[in-house]
């Protein structure tokens, strides 16, 4: 848009929304037709491919053009019915778009050089003429832009014609017919290869999805779940520290783990969904999850499958609104397998209210806890108090009072603060480790907040409102004091000398890469060298082809790259020192 002039930008303003300005690639004017009643201004295609109509800066009707980027032109087009078609004009690619109840796409044509619309005959109807780039006769589109066709060579030779143009006459004939078949050849080869395209792609669906012809899909998600020994429920989703949270409860009743779990998520209006799969385990202990770090399922094992998605793929979207189906994806023996869950679908009217919100539906919802364990991240404090008369002992009732935090039900030793939306601490979780201090009046506690941020402002606040003495730190921080009143806080410091770290298997790692490398680049040479290809012929003596052999060899070459650079690292990761503590100083 920014080849426009200003008064045309201005104008464009007030026809579409704001947020869609800078994105509009072409655009045209609706023609306001007497013979049709469509409530449209203005039709946009932004760079992306889409194609979006406009009335009174409310969206009508949207398509997306699969390939397409940055169209250079849109036209409006009308057959003798009045019917209104659109035409877009993009890199050498033309899309005929039909609008009736909503956009369709009518007509492709690719391979374009160039395109008119006029009437050569003098009909007072205008047709369409494209020109591709390896024909020489432009095809012509009848009034429905349906079909096409060429100009007949034959017919325009006539009788009366000289007799010493005949030779040349048979001859093109001639030459028509070998195009024809050649033609009609080739378009039977091309349908060939379509068909066996279809049929590949079809077995490689086949792979990873379950038969349709099986009872599975046909009896319903509960009994496809009872022959998959995987028992899910029904999506929780809510809304939790700015992220939407979806769960799914599952329990593993089969007699080996499930391996590569996910949820896949398929977004229904419009643009693909950012999300975050997290697996939890129950435990016995508090908070009673506990997040696995990886993505299997074990057998026999209460767990939970949490998905993350940003509340902005909410706020951002056109529609303001979200739909998806999903999938839980996961391998089983080494087979691909898939189980369907129920849809979702949320608009910005849902996520109103506090009946929405996990932090603040009254009474506190039994999953606020794996919610809050999914969107934040857990910082470790260590919490000394020191202790002067009348102090009160330290415990989690002095937060829940000073700093109006809520202990969750059936959970002694957490608290969470949820007082207020707008508050610095709103979704901070706070988990004190043991109700009673140690011998130097200590106390480890775990803080899950949105951001690092949030725990600096809680230590702030802990210091600001909490009426007791406390030294917080990391766990890794040791104090010592400056006075001898004070010395019974002291923390033994362990005087650990720095070696240095052991790089012998890592650099035994990069010598057994640098082997490989040219042991395979030899080999590559050979291939080379032994290869017909006159593409491969061309190479040799300026470039070494990685694939000169063949794909299995370089798939071989880089799964054997990739298996000598984890060993190199983790034996790195092991001979790594332990990081020294650092001091503090109390007075």
């Amino acid at each position: 848009m920014s080849e426009l002039s200003e008064n045309v930008r201005q104008v464009i303003v007030k026809l579409v929304p704001a947020c869609v300005v800078n994105d509009i690639s072409c655009f045209v004017f609706y023609d306001k037709h007497p013979s049709s009643d469509i409530n449209i201004d203005i039709t946009i295609c932004t760079n992306n491919g889409e194609v979006k109509e406009y009335y009174q800066r409310d969206l009508v009707s949207a398509i997306k053009l699969r390939g397409v980027e940055k169209p250079r032109e849109i036209k409006i087009l009308r057959n003798a019915n009045c019917d209104l078609f659109y035409l877009v004009f993009s890199k050498e690619e033309i899309t005929i778009l039909s609008r009736k109840d909503k956009l369709q796409i009518h007509q492709t044509v690719s391979s374009v050089e160039k395109y008119d619309i006029s009437d050569p005959s003098c009909s007072g109807q205008a047709c369409l003429r494209v020109f591709r780039k390896a024909d020489a006769v432009p095809l012509t589109f009848d009034d429905n832009f349906e079909n096409f066709k060429r100009p007949d060579i034959s017919t325009t030779f006539t009788e009366t014609q000289n007799d010493d143009s005949l030779p040349i006459i048979t001859h093109l004939m001639r030459k028509l017919t070998e195009a024809k078949y050649s033609v009609k050849y080739n378009e039977k080869t091309y349908k060939e290869l379509l068909d066996l395209h279809q049929n590949v792609a079809f077995s490689t669906y086949k792979k990873i999805h379950p038969d349709l012809n099986d009872s599975v899909f046909k009896d319903g998600a509960k009994e496809m779940a009872s022959v998959l020994r995987i028992n899910t429920q029904t999506p929780w989703v809510k809304v939790c520290n700015k992220k939407i949270v979806l769960v799914l409860n599952v329990c593993n009743m089969n007699n080996e783990p499930l391996e590569d779990v996910h949820i896949l998520l398929h977004g229904t209006t419009g643009q693909s969904i950012e999300y975050t799969t997290k697996l939890f385990e129950k435990i016995e202990t508090s908070p009673f999850w506990e997040e696995t770090g990886t993505q299997v399922l074990k057998y026999n094992k209460n767990s939970a499958i949490v998905t993350v998605i940003e509340e902005n793929e909410l706020r951002s979207n056109v529609v303001s609104k979200i739909e998806f189906n999903g999938v839980i994806f996961y391998k089983k023996n080494g087979k691909e397998c898939l189980l369907p869950m129920e849809d979702v679908r949320l608009c910005s009217l849902d996520t109103m209210g506090a009946e929405f919100d996990v932090l603040s539906s009254v009474p506190m919802d039994p999953n606020i806890m794996l919610a809050i364990l999914a969107t934040t991240e857990k910082t470790e404090l260590l919490l000394r108090h020191t202790k002067r008369p009348n102090d009160e002992a330290l415990s989690l009732e002095l937060f829940c009072k000073f700093l109006s935090m809520e202990r969750v039900p059936h959970c002694e030793n957490v608290a969470i603060h949820r007082k207020s939306p707008y508050h610095v601490l709103n979704g901070v979780m706070l988990l004190m480790h043991s109700e009673t201090t140690n011998a130097n009046d200590s106390l480890t506690v775990s803080i899950y907040s949105r951001t690092p941020a949030q725990v600096l402002a809680l230590i702030h606040y802990i210091h600001d409102a909490v009426p007791l003495t406390l030294i917080i730190t990391t766990p890794n921080i040791k104090i010592t004091a400056k006075e001898d009143s004070l010395s019974k806080y002291n923390e033994e410091i362990i005087d650990n000398t720095q070696t240095s770290n052991n790089y012998q298997k890592y650099a035994t790692s990069i010598l057994n890469r640098t082997e490989l490398v040219l042991k395979y680049l030899d080999y590559s040479m050979v291939k080379m060298g032994e290869s017909k290809s006159s593409v491969v012929q061309n190479k040799i003596g300026t470039e070494i082809d990685l694939f000169g052999g063949d794909e299995g060899a370089f798939l071989e070459f880089k799964n054997r790259m990739r298996d000598e650079a984890a060993k190199g690292v983790k034996a790195l990761d092991e001979d790594q020192d332990t990081p020294e503590s650092d001091v503090m100083c109390i007075d």
